[in-house]
């Protein structure tokens, strides 16, 4: 029982994170923008559009995980200069 608290605790934690960070409310805004342009101009198939989401998504997570690896490098590094 705890391990599945534990696993929907980091995926709350994850989640929150996710979408409280602004440039994924960015990245989500734009492309919502853009498809509904596209969607205006020329049909796309609901596929389409779901692949699209998903892509940014996992951009938008490996983005975030870079982010978080680039900065507690240079915590560390800044640890041994001092």
């Amino acid at each position: 029982m705890t391990d599945n608290m534990n696993i929907a605790k980091k995926a709350g934690k994850g989640l929150a994170a996710y979408l409280t960070d602004w440039k994924n409310l960015l990245a989500h805004s734009l492309l919502g923008c853009l498809l509904l342009l596209i969607a205006i101009i020329a049909p796309v198939v609901w596929w389409m559009k779901l692949i699209l989401i998903v892509c940014l998504v996992t951009l938008n997570i490996l983005r975030m995980r870079w982010s978080k690896a680039r900065k507690a490098k240079k915590a560390v590094l800044a640890k041994a200069v001092e």
